[in-house]
C-alpha cells in the first residue's frame, strides 16, 4: 500500500516542483533586464562609407575636336542621342549625336561672310586698278611736260637771261612733280598691295572658318575611339550626361570606356575620421549588385585636400580602394560599401555599448551580475570603441554578466571601484 502511494507521490510532486521553478524563471524573465556577457575575441575599429565604383584607366569619348578651337566660337552643345548606358562598343562604333542646328546657322553666316569677303577682294583688285592706272597716267603726263620744259630751256638760249632763268625754273618745278608722282604712286602701290593682302588673309580665314564649321558638322556624329563598355560622364554638379545635357571645351567629356581590369572603389570619408585611415589598410566592400558577397579590398590612395559633400555640412576626403572582383563582373557605377578596418586587435575583452554608462563620479561603469540574483556597480577603464562594442582595459573578464539596461532600485547596489 504504502509502495502505490509513494509511486503516485513522486510523479505529483516533480510536476509541481518543475511548474513552480518555470514561473519563477519567467517571473525573472519578464521582471529583468536583458543581459550580455563579456567576450573575448577580435576587435575591430571601422570607418564605413558608401562610394561607387569607377576604372583607374580608361579612354575617354571626348566632344569634336574643332569643338575646341576658340575660333569655332561655339561655347556649348546639347547632346541629341546617346547610346544607352553599358553598351559594349568596337572602335568607330557609334556612341552619340550632338545638336547640329546651332553649327548649320554658323555655316550659312560663315558662306555669306565667305561670298562677301570674295567681293570686297574683287573690289580691291578693282580699286587698285583705276587709281593705280590714274597715277601711272600722271606720271607720264608729269614726264611729258619735264620733256616740253627741257626743250624751252633749249630754245631759251637765244633770249634774255630773264627768259632763260624763267625757263630753268620751270623745268626743275616739272623735275620735282615728276619724281612726287614717282613716290606717291609707289606708297599707293605698296598701301593696294595691303589692301588686297588684307582682303585676301580675311578671306582665307572665313574659309578657314567655314572648313572648321563643316568638318564639326560631319564630327557631331561622335564615335568609339576604341573598345569597350561605355559608362557616362558626369557634369559638374556631379549627375551623369544624358540627352539634353550640354558639353564644351570646358566640359568636354561624353562618355568614358573604361579598363574593367582597373576598377576601384572610390569613397569619400567624413573629416573627423580621415586621420584614422591610410594607405595599405584591409577593406571589406560589399557591393549592392552582390549583396551576399564580401569582396576584398586595400586602400591605395588618401586625398590631401578635402571637399565639402553637397547637400551636407560637412567636408569629405576622397578614398581610393583597390577591389578584388573575386571572379565576379564588376562594372562602373555600381554602388559599394566600404569598411575599412583602421584598428584590429585580437584576444581583446569586450563588451557591447549598450552596458557600459557613464556618470560623473564613476565614470564608466556597469551592472554586473554576480550569483543568482546579486547586481553591483562596477567601474571599468575603456580603450577603443566601434559602433557595437566597448573595448574593456580593466574591470571586467571574459564570461561576466553585464546588465543592457539599468535596474529600477540602483540606489541601494554596491559600488566595486577599480583598484589603482
Amino acid at each position: 500500500m504504502k509502495k502505490k502511494v509513494w509511486l503516485i507521490i513522486v510523479p505529483f510532486a516533480a510536476v509541481i516542483i518543475t511548474l513552480i521553478i518555470y514561473r519563477i524563471t519567467a517571473f525573472d524573465k519578464g521582471s529583468e533586464p536583458e543581459v550580455a556577457r563579456v567576450e573575448r575575441g577580435v576587435f575591430e575599429v571601422i570607418v564605413s562609407g558608401t562610394g561607387e565604383l569607377e576604372a583607374l584607366e580608361s579612354t575617354d569619348i571626348m566632344i569634336p575636336e574643332v569643338l575646341v578651337n576658340r575660333s569655332v566660337r561655339i561655347r556649348n552643345i546639347s547632346i541629341t542621342d546617346i547610346v544607352r548606358e553599358g553598351t559594349v562598343v568596337k572602335k568607330g562604333d557609334y556612341v552619340a549625336t550632338l545638336d547640329p542646328a546651332d553649327v548649320e546657322e554658323r555655316i550659312i553666316s560663315a558662306e555669306d561672310a565667305v561670298e562677301m569677303f570674295l567681293v570686297n577682294l574683287d573690289n580691291a583688285k578693282i580699286d587698285s586698278s583705276l587709281v593705280l592706272s590714274s597715277a601711272r597716267d600722271e606720271i607720264r603726263q608729269a614726264r611729258d611736260l619735264v620733256l616740253d620744259r627741257e626743250i624751252r630751256v633749249e630754245q631759251s638760249v637765244y633770249e634774255s637771261v630773264a627768259v632763260q632763268r624763267q625757263a630753268q625754273i620751270s623745268l626743275e618745278t616739272s623735275r620735282r612733280s615728276l619724281e612726287q608722282k614717282i613716290r606717291n604712286y609707289s606708297q599707293l602701290v605698296r598701301r593696294h598691295e595691303l589692301f588686297i593682302e588684307r582682303a585676301k588673309e580675311n578671306l582665307k580665314d572665313q574659309q578657314e572658318q567655314l572648313e572648321m564649321l563643316v568638318q564639326l558638322k560631319r564630327d557631331l556624329r561622335v564615335v568609339a575611339p576604341a573598345e569597350g563598355l561605355v559608362v557616362y560622364a558626369r557634369d559638374n554638379d556631379g549627375t551623369k550626361v544624358r540627352i539634353g545635357s550640354y558639353v564644351s571645351r570646358w566640359s568636354p567629356l561624353i562618355a568614358t570606356l573604361p579598363d574593367l581590369s582597373t576598377l576601384q572603389s572610390v569613397v569619400y570619408v567624413k573629416e573627423i575620421d580621415i586621420a584614422k585611415v591610410r594607405s595599405g589598410m584591409t577593406v571589406r566592400v560589399t557591393i549592392d549588385a552582390f549583396p551576399e558577397e564580401q569582396f576584398r579590398g586595400v586602400v591605395t590612395r588618401v586625398a590631401n585636400v578635402g571637399q565639402e559633400v553637397q547637400g551636407e555640412f560637412y567636408s569629405a576626403f576622397k578614398v581610393e580602394v583597390k577591389v578584388d572582383p573575386a571572379g565576379k563582373v564588376l562594372l562602373p557605377g555600381m554602388t559599394s560599401t566600404n569598411n575599412i578596418v583602421v584598428e584590429s586587435i585580437r584576444e581583446a575583452i569586450t563588451v557591447p555599448r549598450l552596458a557600459v554608462f557613464k556618470n560623473d563620479s564613476l565614470g564608466s561603469f556597469v551592472y554586473k551580475r554576480e550569483g543568482i540574483s546579486a547586481v553591483v556597480k562596477q567601474q571599468i577603464r575603456t580603450q577603443g570603441e566601434n559602433d557595437l562594442y566597448y573595448r574593456i582595459e580593466k574591470g571586467l573578464e571574459p564570461g561576466d554578466k553585464v546588465m543592457l539596461h539599468s535596474p529600477q532600485s540602483e540606489e541601494k547596489l554596491a559600488v566595486r571601484l577599480l583598484e589603482n
